[in-house]
């Protein structure tokens, strides 16, 4: 289980460090809205993790396991990105502590320390979301008369 959940963890990370570096050569990464596609890319992750997990247990899963192979890989993923993004801010990442202090939730405490409110700020997010779809999925994946495709 926490195998397939770190797997998927290091893969959606990276899909989120694409996502963000795209956004970046863009000139995008300042439109905070777009961060909504972060959890779009998480979902993927979270969904492929679980259906990787279902597979590899030969269709009969658990609630908890299905749920905790999710969180897993929320965790995992969050917790790379979010500290990709403080390592980012440290070093080039000006203009984005400039955009995020601007916005009214976070002000001023961005521009104090701006390395830890960004990682709590994105490990809340990462895992708050990651948690809802794992929670979402298992909906799906519980079900006994649902078949992962190509599996036994």
């Amino acid at each position: 289980m926490e195998k397939v959940g770190l797997k998927y963890g290091i893969l959606t990370a990276l899909g989120l460090i694409s996502y963000f570096l795209i956004m970046r050569l863009l000139g995008l990464a300042h439109i905070v809205e777009l961060r909504f596609l972060n959890g779009v890319i998480m979902a993927i992750g979270v969904t492929m993790a679980i259906r990787a997990y279902k597979i590899s247990v030969h269709g009969e899963i658990g609630y908890f396991q299905g749920f905790g192979v999710g969180a897993i890989t929320a965790v995992t993923a969050t917790t790379i990105f979010s500290a990709l993004m403080v390592l980012y801010i440290k070093i080039a990442g000006e203009s984005l502590v400039h955009t995020l202090s601007m916005q009214r939730y976070l002000g001023e405490s961005v521009v104090e320390t701006p390395g830890v409110v960004v990682f709590i700020v994105l490990m809340m997010e990462g895992v708050i979301s990651g948690v809802m779809i794992s929670f979402i999925a298992m909906q799906w994946f519980k079900r006994s008369e649902h078949k992962v495709p190509n599996s036994p």
